[in-house]
């Protein structure tokens, strides 16, 4: 975090050398951070979400990954993980931080093509760095 301030800073002065609009540059970086962040936070599933209307949209699902073995897709709606309501992408990650990868995860989901809502349960990708 320390070294974000320092190149906050550092980005600061050369806007300010160059004439740089430094709010929309911070803007853009402040976009992009948070995309990084919904990409750390969802990567166990390999999901992207977005706040879209009052529910969590799945934006993209990335390729040979639990999510897209479970048969998610760009547009979907997550509604409940775990039978937990999911309101926006912040109570999405809070949930999903909360859940034990260990077991498949069941997601209650919205199609909008189909006009239907579904279950479906995901296994999280398994990592054995941390074993012994």
């Amino acid at each position: 975090m320390q070294y974000i301030r320092i190149f906050t800073g550092i980005l600061l002065v050369i806007c300010l050398i160059s004439n740089i609009n430094f709010k929309a540059l911070q803007k853009y970086l402040d976009e992009r951070m948070a995309i990084r962040q919904q990409i750390e936070a969802s990567s166990p599933l390999g999901l992207l979400v977005k706040d879209y209307k009052g529910r969590v949209k799945i934006i993209d699902v990335l390729n040979y990954t639990p999510a897209m073995n479970a048969g998610l897709e760009p547009g979907d709606r997550i509604l409940k993980v775990n039978g937990n309501n999911v309101k926006n992408v912040a109570s999405f990650f809070e949930i999903m931080e909360s859940v034990n990868l260990d077991k498949p995860i069941k997601f209650l989901v919205y199609r909008v093509d189909s006009c239907s809502t579904f279950p479906v349960e995901i296994k999280a990708f398994e990592c054995g760095c941390n074993k012994n």
